[in-house]
Order: structure tokens, then C-alpha cells, then sequence
């Protein structure tokens, strides 16, 4: 049984236990199933409008937020709670200076190159304007990347421009160059992803804003070697990003520590995602 496999089944295990029936590819019958609570109004206007069909059945599939292992229900699960309430204990958490005013979800930081940016899954602003942006995966990691001709478009390299280094993100736009030349390789880790978010934040934001990495740690061989890739991302990059990357696990068990926080709320997280791990520390 594969990594993967065996979070699915983790998954499924939960659903059954709270009197859900998913069906054979792991999708339940509403998205309300999936989620701690209903959608926050801000937050199902901003995935109506964002571009990944999230809420939204097509003839071939069900929305994707059905989906015992969708990552932005897993997202929304987590944060979507916070909205209108006392951030004191996730700003904490998440190791944060100033205090969290605003979470927003399905941000788009466009670079000003052709074609829709890529959506950011979470954003949150701080009380001193700072601009955290958080790119989310849960089961996603875990299947290893298909070889691709280039993971970047010919558009991110314009003839005589460096789009990275032009936003002062020298680091970057070298990694940028070796991951399109295959002479540096992630696997599990999307590292072109998040240098795309990282273009667009800083095309927007000049150098008020951080990168965050939150996942969901699963004990395994891809695991390792995740970790592994997280590093050496981090030590390619430009440390003006100031990029972050923290496993659900630690946030959670950071949050677990902090007086206040909603006992429904942690429990829900608890006996859906964490019941069965160990913290996993990187």
C-alpha cells in the first residue's frame, strides 16, 4: 500500500467513524460534510471567483472540496475558523510579530506576464501591513513528480529579462534557470510553484511580504526525502523571501498549547487529521 494509499484510507476511516459515506474515489456527497464548519461568506465568494473549481461539479467530477483528501478543504479547515475571531493563538503559532488582521483564501498576485497567475491558497495580513502568503498541500507531496519537459513557460524567461532578479530575488532567479535546465531536480517538493508565487508577491509587493510552506506530514519514504528538498530549497533561495516552512503537525500541536482556543475546533482537527501521528519535527 503506498503512502498515499494509506492516508486515503486514514481518511476514510474518519469519515465512517462520523456516519459519512464517501464514494469509491473518496468524495463525499456535499462539501459541508468536509468541513469543520460552513464556509465563511468571504471565503466561498473568493473560491467561487478563484479558477480551480473547487465548490463547483462538473459532468466528469465532483467539485473538489468534496474530496476527503482535498488540500484546500484541509486549508479551509484550519484557517477559515480564524475569520472574525481573536488571531492572537494562530499568529503565535505561526510565529508572527504583528498580529493577524485578515485571512483571505484564492489570491492571485499577478506578474503582469500573459495568462492567469497561479492561485495562492492562503494570505494573511498582518497588523503592520506585512503580507504573509501560504501555499498549502496535503496528500499532493506525496506522488512524485512526473518528468516534464519544463516545469516554466518560455513566458518566464523573456529574452533580456530576469523577472526574479529584476524584483531583487537574484537567488531565485538562478534556482528559476536550473530547474527549467533540469540541473536541479524536486521531486515531491513543487518548487516551481512557489518561485511562481514568489514572482508574483514580490511584483506586487515590492519586499513587504513572507512565504509560507504548510503541509501535512505523513511518516514516509517521500517524506525524507521532502524534508530533504525543503531544505535545499531554502538554502537556494534569497533570504528576503524570508520563506518558512512548517508541517500542519507543528502548527497544530503549537496551537494545542495556547489557552482560548475553540475546543470543537481543535477536536474536530484532532480526530480527523491528527488522531493517529506522532509531531513531526523537520
Amino acid at each position: 500500500m503506498s503512502s498515499k494509499t494509506k492516508l486515503m484510507f486514514q481518511q476514510r476511516q474518519w469519515a465512517k467513524s462520523t456516519g459519512l459515506t464517501p464514494n469509491p474515489s473518496g468524495y463525499l456527497t456535499t462539501i459541508e460534510e468536509n468541513l469543520f464548519q460552513p464556509l465563511n461568506e468571504d471565503t466561498k465568494i473568493a473560491f467561487d471567483n478563484g479558477s480551480g473549481l473547487e465548490l463547483q461539479d462538473t459532468p466528469s467530477y465532483p467539485a473538489k472540496m468534496k474530496a476527503l483528501h482535498s488540500s484546500s478543504a484541509l486549508a479551509v479547515n484550519f484557517f477559515d475558523h480564524w475569520i472574525g475571531k481573536n488571531t492572537s493563538a494562530l499568529t503565535t503559532a505561526l510565529g508572527l510579530n504583528s498580529k493577524i488582521v485578515t485571512i483571505k483564501f484564492e489570491e492571485q498576485f499577478p506578474t503582469g506576464l500573459p495568462g492567469n497567475p497561479p492561485n495562492l491558497d492562503i494570505v494573511l495580513e498582518l497588523a503592520n501591513g506585512h503580507i504573509i502568503g501560504i501555499e498549502s498541500k496535503f496528500s499532493e507531496w506525496l506522488s512524485k513528480k512526473l518528468a516534464v519537459d519544463s516545469p516554466f513557460k518560455p513566458k518566464y524567461f523573456p529574452e533580456g529579462q530576469d523577472l526574479w532578479a529584476n524584483k531583487f530575488l537574484p537567488k531565485a532567479q538562478k534556482l528559476a534557470e536550473a530547474i527549467s535546465r533540469g540541473k536541479e531536480i524536486f521531486n515531491y517538493l513543487d518548487a516551481p510553484q512557489l518561485l511562481k508565487h514568489a514572482l508574483g508577491m514580490a511584483t506586487k509587493l515590492d519586499q513587504e511580504f513572507s512565504l509560507f510552506y504548510i503541509y501535512f506530514d505523513w511518516p514516509s519514504y517521500e517524506s525524507e526525502t521532502h524534508h530533504q528538498e525543503i531544505n535545499r530549497f531554502t538554502a537556494l533561495i534569497d533570504g528576503s523571501l524570508k520563506f518558512q516552512a512548517m508541517s500542519y503537525q507543528q502548527l497544530f500541536a503549537l496551537l494545542v498549547k495556547k489557552n482560548g482556543t475553540d475546543k470543537s475546533y481543535i477536536n474536530y482537527l484532532k480526530t480527523r487529521y491528527f488522531s493517529s501521528q506522532k509531531n513531526i519535527i523537520i
